[in-house]
């Protein structure tokens, strides 16, 4: 099981809203000095906010060189920067140099290292992964409770599932309207199911007025598209997207473009222009986002893959792998 590295990790880094080319980044509090660091940072998140995520960690090195090596938010940006790129081994390795710092925000540096190990998917390093959560919880007394869903994935992944569901509860007792609620009482109410990441349900209204309901979509193969206009990833991305449209519509197949635009003329003109014609959710929230918040997401394009049973079964995946794992879905539910 690989559970979606968005959803996963959450950074204790404090941010706060801003802007940058008109488009919404974030800002750290604690590097207000107005220097060549705070712009390194800044312009970091802003790539990193667009999926380029190498060059997201080259401007944060170079915050960390200007700052002599004393930026432990960086380091932060940089593991979280690699997870969303899949290289969970160069992941764990920042936030390791961030841990080494001691600095304010080491319970979401240990937070984050646990994420890298668990993602690794290598059982050696499963028990190293729960104690890396365990030790967020306790540096941070409770307080990121993100940890404690974590940690219960991590606890059944090493077959403590009892203390995996005890740390559940508590993420619920912590979180109840959290965007993972949804999964962790599904895992709570169903025991068959433990372990596998269930998707966030949702129930809102298409860009053209259509009822969009996950529950409606069981016994169907489901992806949601999340993209915007002003992405250049996105728009590279578009033309494998429109093949997946083309070849698995009017079977048991169902995809959702989630946009993140701002700007409803853009969204309208780039969707004429490409001939877009599956159902879009549009709220004009860019990154907030009603679904994309749901589902923890900070970097685009970005696909879901969900089975017939709303079991998230691939995260991240573009182009020809993204349709093969939709025919391998398809070709399975085509025998049952």
């Amino acid at each position: 099981m690989r559970l979606m590295v968005a959803r996963l990790v959450i950074l204790s880094l404090v941010v706060i809203g801003s802007s940058v080319n008109g488009q919404e980044v974030f800002r750290n509090p604690a590097m207000e000095n107005g220097d060549e660091s705070q712009a390194a940072f800044l312009h970091g998140l802003e790539l990193m906010h667009s999926a380029r995520f190498d060059e997201a960690v080259s401007s944060f090195r170079n915050a960390i060189k200007l700052r002599k090596g004393t930026c432990p938010e960086c380091f932060e940006m940089i593991g979280s920067s690699y997870l969303q790129a899949q290289k969970f081994k160069e992941a764990a390795g920042a936030f390791r140099e961030g841990i080494a710092l001691k600095a304010s925000n080491e319970a979401g540096l240990h937070n984050g290292l646990g994420v890298a190990l668990f993602l690794m998917s290598d059982k050696k390093v499963y028990d190293e992964a729960v104690s890396e959560f365990r030790r967020a919880i306790d540096m941070s007394q409770g307080s990121i409770a993100q940890a404690y869903y974590n940690l219960g994935h991590a606890l059944i992944k090493v077959g403590k599932a009892e203390e995996g569901k005890a740390a559940f509860k508590t993420f619920l007792e912590k979180q109840p309207n959290a965007p993972e609620a949804s999964e962790v009482r599904g895992i709570l109410a169903n025991p068959r199911n433990t372990g596998e990441p269930s998707a966030p349900v949702f129930e809102v209204k298409s860009f053209d007025g259509q009822n969009l309901s996950l529950e409606a979509f069981k016994g169907k193969v489901v992806v949601l598209d999340f993209w915007a206009s002003w992405c250049g990833p996105c728009r590279a991305e578009m033309p494998d997207v429109k093949k997946i449209w083309s070849k698995y519509n009017g079977k048991q197949f169902v995809m959702i473009g989630v946009n993140l635009d701002r700007d409803e003329r853009a969204f309208k003109s780039y969707m004429k222009e490409q001939g877009i014609t599956w159902p879009q959710f549009f709220d004009g929230g860019g990154w907030n986002n009603k679904i994309a918040r749901l589902y923890g997401v900070r970097a685009i394009p970005y696909a879901v893959l969900i089975d017939q049973d709303g079991v998230v079964k691939a995260t991240g995946l573009r182009g020809p792998r993204l349709s093969s794992k939709i025919g391998d879905l398809l070709g399975k539910l085509g025998k049952e």
